[in-house]
């Protein structure tokens, strides 16, 4: 390792410290196991730090997660002799997620590797876990292949495979840490998945794009009359119903998983919705449907096509991670009531406050 590797490693070793004891207090209040520690800081370590904690294998349910949380918290609070052994079962279950963000410049292969093994050492060493437990992956920017496609969900190339079980504010969520660039749980709109739950109290919800089903959960845990999940990959659908179940929503009646581009079913639905959620990729280019998906270009028509099932009064929640996106209110309807949340729904453990931006949008009647 070079003298600058070691430089930056023990520069990234100090922030990810720093931040690891103000946010795992902050975390355990709030009954939350996975959360972010690190977001490209410091200019010269381009990387994202996420952390994730197992729910022990004794949990079986949100009740006896959060039972299990408690227990835990208490015995660390009374720092006596079970401490050390709560403590190392904890690491036992913790994982580091470790993104490198791609860099302006070229770096020889064996050069990157060798201060991606320094960094991975350090965030080991800090967050108290074996090394083993540090997943690498590099986050590139979104490019089309040969055919001119891009996918909106990129698997990686690992040859192991790392599963388990979370918890985020009461609700228990499955992720994937090594299947794909992405977990199956997008930590900044924790404070957005909070809101939809306090909202939804008999209510119909509409849960747009919805990957692994986080705000499907949140609202059916909120009392929602109805959810329906829509998405187009069977993958995500299938995950989705799974963290449904395991949070203990099981009633098919009022759980709904369609499988369809989500478009086509804007197009085609004659039901009305008291809240939607739209929180689309920012490219999209599906062998399962004939559409390409530019949120840039494609945001108006599909909030038209989601105010078109809203009730009088109904909340539209559209949601973008796309910094080129120039959202203009003038070309909704007149009757709608547009707030911007951007800033109220980044939550503390993102120091990128432009990690995504989100409108509410409510329908008034004419």
């Amino acid at each position: 390792m070079t003298e600058k590797d070691s430089y930056q490693a023990q520069l990234f070793a100090n922030r990810l410290s720093k931040q690891y004891r103000q946010l795992r207090k902050w975390a355990r209040k709030n009954r939350i196991t996975c959360y972010r520690l690190y977001d490209r800081d410091i200019p010269e370590v381009p990387l994202a730090c996420d952390l994730y904690t197992f729910v022990r294998d004794d949990v079986t349910d949100k009740l006896s997660a959060i039972l299990a949380l408690n227990e835990e918290n208490a015995i660390l609070s009374a720092n006596d002799s079970r401490s050390a052994a709560v403590l190392q079962d904890i690491a036992a279950r913790t994982y580091v997620h470790l993104y490198l963000y791609e860099r302006p410049y070229e770096k020889p292969a064996e050069e990157e590797e060798a201060w991606l093994n320094a960094m991975a050492e350090q965030s080991a060493l800090t967050v108290g876990i074996d090394r083993s437990h540090v997943i690498i992956k590099t986050r590139r920017r979104q490019s089309a292949d040969e055919d001119g496609k891009r996918s909106q969900y990129q698997k990686t190339e690992s040859t192991r495979t790392i599963t388990g079980t979370v918890l985020e504010q009461g609700q228990l969520f499955t992720v994937n840490l090594t299947g794909y660039i992405d977990t199956g749980l997008f930590f900044d709109h924790r404070i957005l998945r909070d809101r939809v739950r306090s909202e939804s109290k008999g209510k119909k919800v509409l849960n747009l794009f919805c990957y692994t089903g986080s705000f499907s959960v949140y609202a059916a845990e909120g009392g929602a009359k109805t959810v329906e999940s829509v998405d187009l990959s069977n993958t995500y659908l299938d995950w989705a119903q799974k963290n449904m179940n395991a949070n203990g929503f099981t009633d098919d009646e009022r759980y709904v998983f369609t499988r369809q581009d989500v478009g086509a079913f804007l197009s085609s639905k004659k039901n009305t919705y008291d809240i939607i959620i739209l929180d689309p990729p920012t490219f999209s280019n599906s062998k399962k449907t004939e559409h390409t998906l530019d949120i840039n270009r494609d945001w108006p028509v599909l909030v038209q096509q989601c105010l078109e099932l809203l009730s009088p009064h109904g909340t539209l929640y559209f949601s973008t991670n796309s910094r080129r996106l120039t959202f203009t209110a003038e070309l909704l309807p007149k009757e709608c009531i547009v707030k911007d949340l951007s800033a109220q729904t980044i939550p503390e453990d993102f120091r990128n406050t432009k990690i995504h931006r989100v409108w509410s949008i409510t329908r008034q009647e004419a």
